[in-house]
């Protein structure tokens, strides 16, 4: 079982319509519900700026809350709270794609739990298209003692030399 971290930091990108911001977590949470389902994934924190209206979603949601000024310090606050060794960090926002419940699965009970593994957004320009790994890392599968006091998921990804997922994960808004 794996405990979920939702980094709501920059959900929304530049220019979106307000409550764009809101809804990308939401649907964030909403795409871990068939994972959930599988009994893949246990609980939920809701990682986030201050007085921002996340703890209504997290109560709705049934997810914790912790509330910090940045991602860094976010995840080193929820990183005690969680239930189990392993956790799966997201980028609110973003939705990994069909497919990823079974890649998580395999990677879980058949890979080597120890190994940390990235989870990309889907390819959205020719480059991307062209060289996959060149699309920014929105999720992270690890170890919880791995993670440290980190707050970026591509120098953790890198740090830690992750293994690539297939599946990607795209924008939700």
């Amino acid at each position: 079982m794996l405990s979920a971290v939702i980094l709501a930091f920059d959900a929304a990108p530049a220019g979106a319509r307000d409550g764009a911001a809101r809804e990308g977590i939401v649907r964030t949470l909403a795409s871990l519900v068939e994972a959930c389902v599988a009994g893949l994934v246990a609980d939920a924190i809701l990682v986030g700026p201050p007085d921002s209206g996340l703890g209504v979603i997290a109560d709705e949601a049934g997810c914790g809350l912790v509330e910090a000024v940045d991602a860094r310090s976010g995840l080193a606050r929820a990183l005690p709270g969680l239930r189990y060794p392993d956790v799966l960090a997201l980028r609110a926002g973003h939705a990994p794609e069909r497919g990823f419940v079974d890649e998580l699965r395999d990677v879980h009970e058949l890979g080597d739990r120890a190994l940390a593994h990235v989870l990309r957004a889907a390819p959205h320009s020719l480059l991307t298209r062209l060289v996959p790994r060149f699309c920014e890392p929105v999720g992270l599968i690890a170890p919880r003692a791995a993670f440290g006091a980190a707050g970026d998921l591509a120098v953790l990804a890198k740090k830690l030399r992750a293994g690539e997922m297939t599946t990607r994960a795209r924008r939700t808004i």
